[in-house]
């Protein structure tokens, strides 16, 4: 790949995860890429997403922050929206699906729907990024630098009140990349 390519690829990637309100996706030229799928146990992190969620424990114990233990029902909503965008082909922390919409309504969907119970106070935080092709050189690395470099993504990775993570990634057919970080502090039900 010539130079001037990677850096026109780099200046996409950095600029959707740096924008802050919610903008569509855009369209790639249409190539053809093998993609081989990683299936992961339910819960369970990926190579490529536990990497994410090891740059995030790094920057938050470079600073005195507690790590974020992984959370399995996290994961597998951050997973459903990184491919809900990619099969609806939009960017955005809310879904254009009827319900539901919001992270926060997706987590307590899904924590109900594999038997857990709404908790009595939530705080859910979401970081999305997305790059119109995924290589080695443009995959985790890039993703998280550019979420680091913007101040509301930032934030979000270095609120020390997030107890848990999740990350989802889905690769689409033409191998663009979308990327879901969801970031919880929940206290239990009494009851």
């Amino acid at each position: 790949m010539k130079k001037q390519e990677v850096g026109r690829i780099f200046s996409l990637c950095f600029a959707l995860a740096a924008i802050a309100p919610p903008m569509p996706s855009i369209a790639a030229p249409k190539t053809t890429i093998q993609v081989h799928s990683q299936a992961p146990a339910a819960g369970m992190p990926t190579p490529s997403e536990a990497e994410f969620i090891q740059r995030v424990n790094a920057e938050r114990t470079k600073r005195g922050l507690n790590a974020l233990t992984l959370d399995p029902v996290l994961m597998e909503t951050a997973r459903a929206h990184s491919r809900d965008m990619g099969e609806r082909d939009y960017f955005s922390h809310h879904s254009p699906a009827p319900a539901p919409k919001t992270p926060m309504l997706r987590y307590v969907k899904d924590l109900e729907s594999c038997g857990g119970s709404e908790p009595d106070t939530i705080l859910v935080g979401e970081n999305i990024y997305y790059c119109s092709v995924y290589t080695k050189d443009f995959g985790v690395k890039y993703g998280h630098q550019s979420l680091m470099e913007s101040p509301a993504h930032r934030a979000n990775i270095l609120e020390p009140r997030f107890q848990k993570v999740g990350v989802g990634i889905y690769i689409d057919p033409i191998g663009q990349f979308y990327v879901t970080e969801m970031f919880l502090r929940d206290t239990p039900s009494s009851s």
